[in-house]
């Protein structure tokens, strides 16, 4: 339950009262009932009326929990279907514990407070694997009675790791990641310690929480999913904003309401690529470069960023995508040499059709120019061989053993693992054949350590992280 401060339409508020309702993983929603600033139609016959239903849209729509909690709902939009009721959704709901919001109690808050969205000064968030992807351990030693003869037989005890948080800072911005911990110790019979992971974004200039989102959360979620081979949810979310005090939960689509616990058997279960501590890799930089590439448009990012989180996809799926991938990578490193080879096809394509002018009749001739090729020939087989070789484990035998490779292979024609890659895919894009989505599931596996393997090269991390992605396969 919750009071709204209703844009009246005139420049102020109306306190009207309703609901809210937040979920994991959903937009929030509400409603809204009572005397509706609604907007009438021009009178016919001195006879007011009023037509639905009527909309209005906010940047932001503030309101008060019944508890005295403070709403600010993103994006809002209001519909009223009838005299005194409207259903309420918006991008994201901000809920704080109360007291005041933009600097002013909600219940002094006007339209004009609602005119734009609040910027946000940091983000504090929790992602699925996010201490392994750190690299470090909150509990640096423990003592116990049993370890060593000459412990008290009465004491427990555990050394915090004061260097467990990791922190960088560029282009006025700030990332750390460090652990939340809370202690059970008034219970007789029971004494814990638990610590859960947490990003904190800091930024000098305020901006949107979408912005925040997309340019900083998401490259991590997926840096993440890049770095463990499986997809890792947003688990938790809050923020600060530049106009007021306190701290407010973020509710809205992607974030799952379920924040964690660290554990021994959940780190290593998620074999992290990229162990940020260990290998003095910097997770804000690589945040940066993932945006520098999103914003080039760059093939690997977009593609094989697209399926990181889909966790239900068929292995037809995701063998095209990953070769696509690959394929994009290698048009995309080699750009320049290519362009250098289409001018020197070309130069050669139009003095084949000069010698030619003279010699052929006019039929001949426009068959040539029809069907003698622009641009200069491709082989997948080599863009396969050339991506698999940049890496430093050799997967070719791993594709090699593969049933459908063998399958394939049993061709005489079909010589090479990349021959057998290109005949598949060519087989699947033009659906003159199907296989087995055990088989392709199979080499799927292995192509996608090759695509993890490139991801982590490009974006600068070293070899020994790159290699932990084949060798955590074995």
């Amino acid at each position: 339950m919750c009071t709204w401060n209703i844009p009246d339409g005139k420049g102020g508020s109306a306190e009207l009262p309703g609901q809210l309702e937040v979920l994991p993983n959903r937009a929030p929603k509400g409603s809204v009932y009572g005397r509706l600033p609604l907007n009438r139609d021009e009178p016919q016959g001195g006879v007011f009326s009023f037509s639905f239903p009527q909309v209005v849209e906010a940047p932001t729509l503030s309101g008060t929990l019944a508890n005295g909690g403070s709403i600010a709902l993103l994006d809002a939009r209001i519909t009223y279907w009838t005299m005194n009721q409207g259903h309420i959704t918006g991008s994201a709901a901000l809920l704080g514990k109360g007291g005041e919001f933009f600097g002013q109690h909600s219940s002094q808050m006007t339209v004009e407070h609602d005119k734009k969205a609040p910027l946000v000064s940091s983000v504090e968030f929790q992602i699925t694997a996010l201490d392994a992807l750190a690299g470090t351990a909150p509990i640096k030693s423990v003592q116990t009675p049993g370890i060593h003869p000459d412990n008290p037989k009465d004491l427990w005890s555990a050394n915090l790791n004061l260097e467990a948080r990791v922190e960088w800072e560029k282009e006025g911005t700030e990332l750390s990641v460090g652990y939340d911990g809370r202690m059970r110790t008034t219970d007789g019979y029971e004494f814990r310690l638990t610590f859960s992971p947490v990003a904190t974004l800091t930024v000098e200039q305020g901006i949107s929480l979408r912005a925040a989102f997309d340019e900083f959360v998401e490259p991590l979620r997926r840096i993440s999913s890049i770095a463990t081979g499986k997809p890792q949810d947003l688990t938790y979310v809050a923020v600060k904003l530049t106009d007021t005090a306190g701290q407010y939960q973020v509710y809205g689509t992607g974030i799952t309401q379920a924040p964690f616990a660290s554990s021994a058997r959940d780190v290593r279960t998620h074999r992290s690529a990229i162990r940020a501590k260990v290998d003095e890799l910097s997770l804000l930089d690589l945040i940066l470069e993932w945006r520098k590439y999103a914003a080039e448009h760059h093939p690997l990012v977009e593609t094989y960023g697209s399926m990181l989180h889909a966790h239900d996809q068929h292995p037809r799926s995701r063998f095209l995508l990953l070769i696509q991938a690959l394929e994009g990578l290698h048009g995309y490193e080699t750009r320049n040499e290519y362009s250098r080879r289409r001018l020197d096809h070309l130069s050669k394509r139009e003095r084949v059709i000069d010698s030619l002018n003279n010699v052929v009749d006019r039929d001949v001739m426009q068959f040539v120019k029809k069907f003698l090729s622009k641009s200069p020939p491709t082989s997948l087989d080599a863009v396969l061989k050339s991506m698999t070789g940049a890496l430093p484990i050799d997967i070719m035998d791993r594709i090699a053993a593969t049933s459908l490779v063998e399958q394939v292979m049993s061709d005489p024609s079909v010589t090479t693992p990349a021959n057998a890659l290109r005949i598949v895919r060519n087989n699947l894009a033009h659906g003159t054949r199907g296989y087995d989505a055990f088989e392709l599931d199979e080499v799927v596996r292995i192509l996608e350590l090759a695509v993890r393997g490139h991801s982590l090269i490009i974006l600068g991390c070293p070899d020994e992280a790159v290699k932990r992605v084949f060798e955590e396969s074995d």
